[in-house]
């Protein structure tokens, strides 16, 4: 499979959502709210899948997003977390993931992005989307 942009919600995703619509979820009780970057995907000629469990090389420490509900067709039909990670090495950023924990966890969302090239003290703001349909 040839390396493309994508962006995905991951089976443990769904997961995810749906445990988290009960009254008291069972199983996954933390929002999907860490957001973390990786490398490799483009040499890996890897495109983000929804069996995705975790970026190829994970770089940089997880940004802890803020959580809202945002408009993109309905009133309050998508969950939208955003943060800020901090980059401390040159970068070749090719893959982002939201995660429900700050460490290891449950990846949310999958993607794979053209290469965002970074250095030592920028910073990457993401914005991750989810809509229900």
């Amino acid at each position: 499979m040839a390396f493309g942009v994508a962006t995905v919600l991951t089976n443990k995703g769904k997961a995810m959502l749906a445990d988290r619509l009960r009254t008291t979820p069972a199983t996954y009780t933390t929002a999907p709210k860490w957001i973390g970057i990786g490398t490799g995907a483009t040499a890996a000629a890897r495109t983000a899948a929804a069996t995705d469990t975790a970026l190829s090389t994970e770089v940089e420490t997880r940004a802890v997003g803020t959580e809202s509900t945002v408009t993109t067709t309905v009133t309050g039909d998508t969950y939208q977390t955003q943060g800020t990670v901090s980059i401390t090495a040159n970068r070749s950023i090719d893959e982002i993931g939201t995660f429900d924990a700050l460490t290891v966890g449950n990846m949310a969302i999958s993607a794979t992005v053209n290469v965002i090239s970074l250095v030592s003290g920028d910073s990457l703001q993401v914005t991750a989307k989810t809509q229900a349909q």
